[in-house]
């Protein structure tokens, strides 16, 4: 399965390919981030296209990729505690920026020093901030069917004085959908009437439905405010079986520490899970589940080298993986390093191998790697 992305292997530079040489580095294309974005956009027309930085950027660096989404057009972001808006807030001064876990204890004059808006889901949440502001800015999450966060429709005749009292502007009502990953339509549709029920006789504002595979479901799902997330980062979020119209912005790449050769009948790595049927070539890669690289792909995974796959064998250790390239061609590994995840081996491939999601996967392995930069826009850093 080959992965949707902005760049070949043989494309990376002469530094990236040094770096990997050193040590393992999660490799994020801010170029290719700021296409997505434009994609988006155009899919979410004439809805506005927000941004979802939550999760530090999916693990790529959430200052880095909400600068590049501004570049790009973004001017609404979503986080997921206050202290992640306040931190995007001070490279952003102009942009509007939703905090989603609602004000988590912390004093409504708080978001509003910080110009941060929260995102209302109880009873109580509502009645701080409604007795408290003057004119800030605040959403109403409504719950209809995830059963997380969210104020459940028979909880908003208890909101209806408040907000009618309140001088504090109501800037959308949003929902969540549960499944329009999995392409479950129906449940969707009874989201959105739900929603459009809880919301009959309460003030007007914009509402906010459709995640990233919500907006590729057609105008109707997407209300006046798009929330992609994964797709901006390039994890596609089309029906299965559909072609992704983002591209993936992550390669990762990890050094060949030693070579060599291992004869039939020898076990690698730990607890002898893998025993060689013939002689074999071992490759051993600086790369574990220290940075990321799940034990679930022991004896599963699979490394690139110069565009040529080859099978994990062995344990994943915390911070090796051992790689057989006995049927590799001999100039294969003359790069030094290995391709983890780019443009031979896909995100969904990957995730699939490992038995998790493309989000988990792609934070875990961000957070683990060193970060370097590459497709730079103005005011971007170039290596974290």
């Amino acid at each position: 399965m080959q992965a949707k992305v902005a760049m070949s292997q043989l494309d990376f530079p002469a530094e990236i390919a040094a770096r990997a040489r050193q040590s393992a580095i999660a490799v994020i294309n801010l170029g290719t981030v700021a296409a997505n974005y434009s994609v988006l956009a155009r899919a979410s027309a004439p809805a506005e296209c927000a941004a979802v930085v939550k999760g530090d950027g999916y693990g790529l660096g959430m200052l880095e990729i909400a600068n590049t989404a501004w570049h790009a057009g973004a001017r609404l972001y979503f986080v997921a505690r206050f202290e992640d808006g306040i931190r995007v807030r001070s490279v952003l001064p102009h942009a509007r920026i939703c905090v989603l876990d609602g004000l988590s204890g912390y004093e409504p004059g708080s978001f509003e020093q910080a110009r941060l808006i929260p995102m209302l889901s109880n009873p109580e949440d509502c009645r701080r901030w409604m007795s408290a502001t003057r004119a800030a800015a605040y959403m109403l999450h409504i719950d209809t069917g995830m059963n997380r966060l969210g104020l459940k429709p028979r909880e908003l005749s208890q909101i209806v004085p408040l907000l009618r009292a309140s001088s504090s502007s109501l800037a959308a009502y949003l929902t969540h959908l549960a499944s329009a990953d999995d392409g479950d339509l129906e449940l969707c549709r009874t989201q959105i009437a739900q929603f459009e029920s809880a919301l009959e006789g309460l003030p007007p504002a914009p509402r906010s439905i459709s995640n990233s595979s919500g907006l590729f479901l057609g105008p109707d799902w997407r209300g006046a405010i798009t929330r992609p997330g994964k797709a901006l980062y390039g994890i596609n979020p089309a029906q299965k079986g559909q072609p992704n119209p983002v591209c993936q912005a992550l390669s990762v790449l990890a050094p060949i520490l030693q070579v060599g050769d291992i004869a039939a009948g020898d076990t690698v790595g730990y607890s002898a899970t893998f025993r060689a049927a013939r002689q074999m070539r071992i490759a051993t890669l600086g790369i574990g589940y220290a940075n990321g690289y799940p034990r679930s792909l022991s004896n599963r995974g699979v490394a690139a080298f110069s565009g040529h796959r080859a099978p994990v064998v062995g344990r994943v250790s915390m911070d090796l993986v051992t790689v057989d390239v006995t049927d590799l061609p001999a100039n294969a590994i003359g790069a030094g390093y290995a391709e983890m995840l780019g443009p031979t081996i896909g995100l969904t491939e990957l995730a699939e191998l490992a038995d998790t999601n493309e989000y988990e996967l792609q934070i875990a392995l961000g957070a683990g790697c060193k970060r370097v930069y590459v497709g730079n826009l103005p005011g971007t850093a170039a290596t974290v």
